[in-house]
C-alpha cells in the first residue's frame, strides 16, 4: 500500500517580485504519473502561459529551494517554487566597496604622514 502513486503534488510558490511578496499553496495534479516541471506548476498557478513568458528569459529568475533551475526542470511533492526579483546591484561590487573602505583611510593616512614628514624636512 505505500507505494501508491499520488494523483497530485502538493507545491508553494513564493513571489518575491512584488511588494509584499506573495506566497501561494497548490495542489498540482499530475498528468500520467508523469512529473511535472516549473512551467506547469506556474501555469497551473496562473502566473504564466506561455514557455517563453519574460521570466523564464532572465538569467537567475526562478528556481526551487534556493537553487535556479529552468522552465522544463522538474518539481517533486513538497517543492516550493521561488521568483526572484531582479538583482539592481552586484553583490560582489557591494563586498569589493566595503573591504576597500578600510584601505582607502588607511592610503590616505600614509599619505598625509608622507606629506607632513617632508614638510618637517624642508623647514
Amino acid at each position: 500500500m505505500g507505494n501508491e502513486i499520488k494523483a497530485q503534488i502538493e507545491i508553494e510558490v513564493f513571489d518575491s517580485r512584488g511588494e509584499p511578496a506573495n506566497q501561494m499553496h497548490f495542489k498540482l495534479p499530475l498528468e500520467d504519473g508523469k512529473l511535472p516541471c516549473i512551467f506547469d506548476a506556474l501555469k497551473f498557478a496562473k502566473i504564466v502561459d506561455r514557455i517563453d513568458d519574460p521570466i523564464f528569459q532572465k538569467k537567475v529568475s526562478v528556481g526551487v529551494f534556493g537553487v535556479a533551475l529552468g522552465p522544463n526542470d522538474p518539481i517533486y511533492d513538497g517543492d516550493r517554487i521561488e521568483l526572484y526579483r531582479p538583482i539592481l546591484i552586484d553583490p560582489k561590487k557591494i563586498r569589493r566597496k566595503k573591504a576597500n573602505q578600510n584601505k582607502d583611510a588607511e592610503l590616505k593616512n600614509k599619505a598625509k604622514l608622507r606629506k607632513e614628514r617632508k614638510d618637517l624636512r624642508e623647514i
